[in-house]
């Protein structure tokens, strides 16, 4: 998701790699917190994909710094990453969802339509299972468990709504 969200960021402001980790923590703060640690090597993978350029420049304090703007194939890569998704992770899915919607902005038309039945697609799937699993006689899941998992039910079928 640090890809989307690097791209999505570069498709709104040419930034620094600190500024995108600051953009990040301020527009993302409900959804994700990546740490510099997990945006270099996602920049230096977008680099080499050619979906960012980086050219060298100085801070207003002196420091080398390389400022990043996304390409036409960046722009492109973003739209197919966020038409593309797949939600392997069921206990990422809600929170991967939100921070997807966020940025599906930069999709219109045809290509909104096909994210939104992708999305309402993942979810459904996602509740199906969750029933399943509290159907389970082998489970033996607490009272607790499963009022936890049913409020993630009603948190997908919510979302579904937005969508």
């Amino acid at each position: 998701m640090s890809e989307i969200v690097i791209l999505y960021i570069l498709c709104r402001y040419d930034a620094t790699i600190y500024k995108i980790s600051k953009i990040m923590g301020e527009m993302f703060f409900a959804f994700l917190k990546p740490s510099l640690g997990t945006i270099n090597p996602a920049i230096k993978r977008l680099i080499n994909l050619g979906c960012i350029e980086a050219s060298d420049s100085m801070s207003k304090g002196g420091m080398a710094s390389k400022m990043c703007s996304i390409t036409p194939f960046g722009r492109k890569y973003l739209k197919n990453l966020l038409l593309s998704l797949e939600f392997t992770n069921s206990a990422h899915i809600l929170n991967n969802t939100r921070i997807a919607l966020f940025c599906a902005d930069v999709l219109a038309g045809d290509e909104m339509e096909e994210f939104k039945k992708n999305i309402k697609n993942n979810l459904t799937l996602f509740c199906a299972r969750s029933l399943e699993a509290l159907e389970n006689p082998y489970s033996g899941l607490s009272d607790v468990q499963i009022k936890i998992v049913n409020s993630k039910i009603e948190e997908a079928k919510k979302i579904m709504e937005l969508v």
